[in-house]
């Protein structure tokens, strides 16, 4: 079991991130007492803006994640995670296009960059806004006054959640590293009669993820198994912009027909932006630009996604060697390092169709997918 304090920790993260998804601001401290108010800005007006200013007494900051300035075709240091930007008021009308619009930041706009540093106020901003699945982009303005005691009396005073640095170190840290079986029942599938669904929930709160298993799979030396990351559009609309329905049926279809398998189903849609931040990368890419480009627009990395809590699903099912099916290399070293034997990768090979072409050219060329010319992924 977890200590109290890590449970305290993710506890008091998850409050912040609630608070965050309803457009409230969070007051985020250092270890050093330096402290600052932010707010997602995708929530944000002249008006908030203002009032954030006012409230903490120094000068609105836009907050941007690397990935976010390189898209303005701008660049920070190698490992520099985030900059901020001085926003006077005649800008406070760009900064919904700073956020996610605008595709260059022109040189005579009057705005500045200053690179924010690991760990820094800005980083944690920017990470506990990925892991709410809001758009990484900060409205922030710093705190005067380091007095620890004088910050929780202003928290207090105008009803601010107070979260600290390490807690949400913690809070990063803590998340999926232990699953428990939750619930568990019979449910005949469609390609799979002989088919039961596991529930897990992690130990200290996050989301929920399942298991399938099919046949007597979980039983096997080396059983069948597929990560699948949860797609609305594919799996349940049948989108033709992805391969996520195919993949998922046809894993289940290939472990049916071989003795059962394990297919483990994970709360992570759009490669872990969310539903709604998917809907603005594929915006984004009827533009023009690819899936690669249009997360990196938002300021999301390229892939958002961690397999520990797949890892520990498996742990809880008892396996520790599989044979994966899988076109990522990723899914294959990431449990390796939480030490999983792979022990063979199963291919999927499947046949595109005129909607995912330029998809599945980017998941071989652009993110080490092991795809065939004439496989679909």
């Amino acid at each position: 079991m977890h200590d109290t304090r890590a449970k305290n920790a993710y506890m008091k993260a998850e409050r912040a991130s609630a608070e965050l998804r309803r457009g409230g601001h969070v007051m985020l401290r250092l270890n050093n007492g330096e402290a600052a108010l932010f707010r997602g800005a995708e929530f944000a007006d002249g008006e908030d803006i203002n009032f954030l200013s006012r409230l903490a007494g120094s000068g609105p900051l836009l907050v941007l994640t690397a990935n976010r300035v390189k898209s303005l075709q701008r660049s920070l240091r190698q490992g520099w995670p985030a900059a901020t930007v001085a926003l006077a008021a005649h800008h406070y009308e760009q900064v919904f296009d700073l956020a996610f619009g605008q595709t260059r930041l022109d040189d005579n706009c009057g705005l500045s960059l200053v690179a924010e540093r690991s760990g820094s106020l800005a980083d944690h901003a920017t990470r506990l806004l990925r892991k709410s699945k809001l758009l990484p982009t900060a409205l922030m303005a710093r705190l005067p006054f380091r007095d620890i005691a004088a910050q929780d009396r202003f928290a207090q005073e105008h009803n601010i959640l107070v979260l600290e640095a390490r807690d949400l170190e913690s809070y990063h840290h803590q998340a999926g590293t232990m699953m428990r079986i939750a619930a568990r029942a019979r449910v005949p599938l469609a390609v799979a009669e002989d088919a039961e669904v596991v529930m897990f929930r992690a130990e200290i709160g996050g989301e929920d993820h399942f298991a399938v298993l099919i046949g007597k799979g979980a039983e096997l030396d080396a059983p069948l198994v597929r990560l699948h990351s949860q797609c609305i559009t594919g799996d349940v609309l049948g989108s033709l912009k992805c391969d996520c329905g195919d993949q998922l049926q046809a894993a289940m279809r290939l472990m049916a027909e071989n003795g059962g398998g394990v297919l483990i189903y994970l709360a992570q849609e759009g490669r872990d932006i969310g539903l709604l931040n998917k809907m603005r990368a594929y915006a984004l890419q009827d533009s023009g630009l690819d899936t690669v480009d249009a997360n990196h627009a938002l300021g999301f990395d390229t892939d958002e996604r961690v397999f520990l809590p797949a890892a520990r699903i498996l742990d809880a099912l008892g396996i520790t060697r599989l044979r994966l099916i899988t076109n990522n290399p990723d899914k294959i070293s990431q449990l390796e390092k939480c030490g999983i034997e792979v022990e063979e990768r199963i291919p999927l090979t499947l046949a595109s169709n005129p909607h995912n072409e330029d998809y599945l050219a980017t998941k071989k060329h652009r993110t080490g997918h092991m795809i065939a010319d004439k496989d679909k992924g």
